[in-house]
């Protein structure tokens, strides 16, 4: 019998999101925009990155080489039927312009990339990521977090995450 070699990456017909803040699994802007239009979540980490707290959300850095965390994260696969809105919706959460001239300034707090991603069982996969403007996240207070995980800081300062009821789509 012959046996085809395992491949090390994972492609999805559509570019699935990387969420590693409010976006993540029981979070509330996953219960407000993701919650019943995912069709496959894992559990991932975006390597060599930096993550900070602006309080009430994280923004991810781009890290010089060997420099930065792996920022824990899931990978949402998102539904086909659903997938040209939500995208749309998450841009708009995030305050990114696809066709904003990024020479003209005119780009946001963060910036929708395609990066690679390691999937729990360490295989890869491209993934939709929300990187921050270094530009602007210098005019906002903010925290590093070490560590790289949203979901642990909120918990050792003591914040649990509430439940928030799904919104259906073009209700949000």
């Amino acid at each position: 019998m012959k046996m085809r070699p395992v491949r090390s990456t994972r492609d999805w017909i559509q570019t699935p999101i990387f969420a590693y803040g409010t976006l993540r699994n029981g979070e509330r802007n996953y219960m407000r925009l993701l919650c019943g239009y995912t069709v496959s979540e894992f559990a991932a980490e975006a390597d060599n990155m930096h993550l900070y707290s602006l309080g009430a959300f994280p923004v991810l850095l781009d890290a010089a080489p060997n420099e930065g965390v792996a920022v824990k994260g899931e990978v949402m696969v998102l539904h086909p039927a659903y997938y040209p809105h939500l995208l749309t919706e998450l841009d708009r959460l995030e305050g990114y312009n696809p066709n904003a001239d990024q020479a003209s300034g005119e780009m946001g707090l963060y910036q929708r990339v395609r990066r690679r991603v390691r999937l729990s069982g360490g295989a890869e996969a491209w993934a939709w990521l929300y990187v921050g403007n270094p530009a602007v996240l210098a005019a906002h207070p903010h925290t590093e977090i070490p560590h790289g995980d949203w979901l642990r800081y909120q918990r050792e300062r003591g914040k649990t995450p509430r439940l928030f009821k799904a919104a259906k789509i073009g209700q949000n």
